[in-house]
């Protein structure tokens, strides 16, 4: 019984391993976009100014969030913003 016992673990491990694996290799072989960026970014993805981007967000044609001092944009909310062809 005990080896029978013993025998179980070590499939259910061999098992969990080769999933865990799996995932892994999913995971890895998925490109990780990235949802958020800086002004910076934004300024360079739509050749603006700065100042020009401060009008695009205060206006409330580009969303935005504020965290401890940096804005960041969603990739998303710019390529909306172009889609709809909002001028700036």
């Amino acid at each position: 019984m005990r080896n029978s016992l013993i025998q179980l673990f070590v499939e259910m491990e061999e098992q969990l391993i080769e999933k865990i694996d799996q995932h892994l290799q999913e995971y890895n072989n998925k490109e990780v976009e990235r949802k958020w960026v800086k002004s910076s970014e934004v300024s360079e993805i739509l050749s603006c100014s700065p100042a020009t981007l401060f009008r695009l967000r205060t206006e409330g044609i580009l969303p935005c969030s504020l965290i401890q001092g940096t804005y960041y944009y969603k990739l998303s909310d710019i390529d909306k913003m172009m889609e709809d062809g909002k001028e700036f």
